[in-house]
């Protein structure tokens, strides 16, 4: 997993320094404009710092799916003179820490890295921007600190996105920059594209679904025309436990395609844009695991972000997702870092866990509260029980524990038991 902790601070709705360790599988719950959103998309702000030639701290142009309207929309309180500080450790064979501090000055319009701190397998280099921000034809002016040469240097430094021209400090420089990368990031968000008709065969090889579910007819239509049909084999037994008796097929017509509901021993044909907006909701999940599977081990790991899975779900699909979430990182190495509002989701989890299918350490669970417009993140405990630790906050979802207490008392009265 490359992705194993964000840490914010004085960013956006957190104010204070916020560190979230990720797991195979990592929920995060709150009540509505907690900051929920704001902390799952925050890998995604920081992927645009990385393989740009944008000489901006952040490459916001790239940001999908909503653009942010400039740097101080970042900024806590969104103060026009301020900063934020963002962090990561990446995992695997080339590991990474990293910490950013990035500064905002309204004179300039534009935004600066301010500090840097880059630690690798022993070595470490540090850039800090002189009290007052200096810039020459050649970049702006750091003091650089590297472990491997012991020694500070002041001289005129370009970057992009987050990280150094290396040509700037090459003799300072102790990493191979090719390690310098979250690796993949995915987002999927609560609105899907609602399916057309009929649509085309892409031209090349699709690798992912795409932030709204885009590119989910088109991956299945490769699997059917180019391929073995595995994908869709892959697909249609996910989907048989939560539509039983219902399959996915891609049936070509001339240059179009259409993906259409078929059922076992009958002739009708259901086309997907006239299907329950539930199936649509979940089939580019379904997709994009499938093709994690079948891809294994074998490429980068990825973190995927989704959200609000459950939408326009049963709640029986819920935990069945749930155990898609497990199973497709165990299986690949995936990362799913989830935002829902689904207790059938969380009990899954924590049903599994209890059942030893999986390990307590695959599931981390993180609650984020808002009070007076500052956000705050815990993470609650699980344990191989499935339980929930003290810092889960007290009434949270408690409202179908009061319902059932109440049906239950209307209905010993009716019946007569009441005392």
């Amino acid at each position: 997993m490359p992705l194993r902790k964000i840490v914010l601070e004085n960013y956006r709705c957190f104010r204070d320094r916020q560190e979230v360790e990720l797991a195979p599988v990592t929920v995060v719950l709150g009540k509505n404009n907690s900051g929920k959103s704001v902390l799952t998309r925050a890998p995604l702000v920081i992927a645009t710092g990385f393989d740009t030639t944008s000489t901006a701290p952040l490459d916001l142009d790239r940001l999908v799916p909503q653009p942010v309207d400039g740097f101080p929309d970042l900024i806590f309180e969104q103060s026009p003179h301020g900063k934020f500080s963002l962090g990561f450790t990446v995992d695997g064979p080339s590991p990474f820490e990293m910490a950013a501090t990035i500064r905002y000055v309204d004179e300039d319009r534009r935004a600066y890295v301010s500090s840097l701190h880059l630690a690798s397998q022993g070595d470490t280099i540090g850039f800090e921007l002189l009290p007052t921000i200096e810039t020459t034809e050649h970049g702006v002016i750091y003091e650089i600190r590297s472990k491997a040469h012991p020694r500070t240097v002041t001289r005129p430094v370009v970057f992009n996105g987050l990280l150094p021209r290396v040509e700037d400090v090459a003799e300072l420089w102790p990493f191979d920059d090719r390690r310098i990368s979250l690796g993949p990031i995915r987002f999927l968000s609560a609105y899907r594209d609602r399916p057309e008709r009929q649509h085309r065969l892409p031209l090349g090889t699709p690798r992912a679904v795409g932030e709204q579910g885009q590119g989910t007819s088109g991956i299945l239509a490769h699997d059917q025309a180019r391929g073995n049909g595995e994908l869709l084999g892959r697909v249609n037994e996910r989907l048989a436990v939560i539509v039983p008796g219902w399959r996915i097929e891609e049936i070509e017509a001339g240059p179009l395609w259409s993906t259409v509901l078929t059922r076992k021993g009958s002739g009708v044909r259901v086309n997907l844009a006239d299907a329950g907006t539930g199936l649509s909701q979940i089939l580019p999940i379904l997709v994009q695991c499938a093709l994690d599977e079948r891809r294994g081990t074998q490429s980068a790991p990825a973190l995927q972000i989704i959200e609000e899975p459950e939408m326009h779900l049963h709640p029986g699909a819920h935990a069945e997702l749930a155990d898609l979430y497990l199973s497709t990182a165990q299986a690949t190495d995936t990362q799913f870092l989830i935002e829902t509002h689904s207790e059938t989701l969380l009990l899954r989890l924590r049903r599994r866990i209890a059942e030893q299918k999986y390990p307590a350490d695959m599931l981390a669970v993180y609650v984020v509260e808002q009070a007076d417009g500052v956000s705050v993140i815990r993470r609650v405990g699980v344990n191989e029980l499935g339980d929930l630790g003290d810092e889960w906050p007290e009434g949270y979802f408690s409202q179908d524990y009061h319902e059932v207490r109440a049906l239950a008392s209307a209905q010993l009265n009716r019946s007569g038991y009441a005392s």
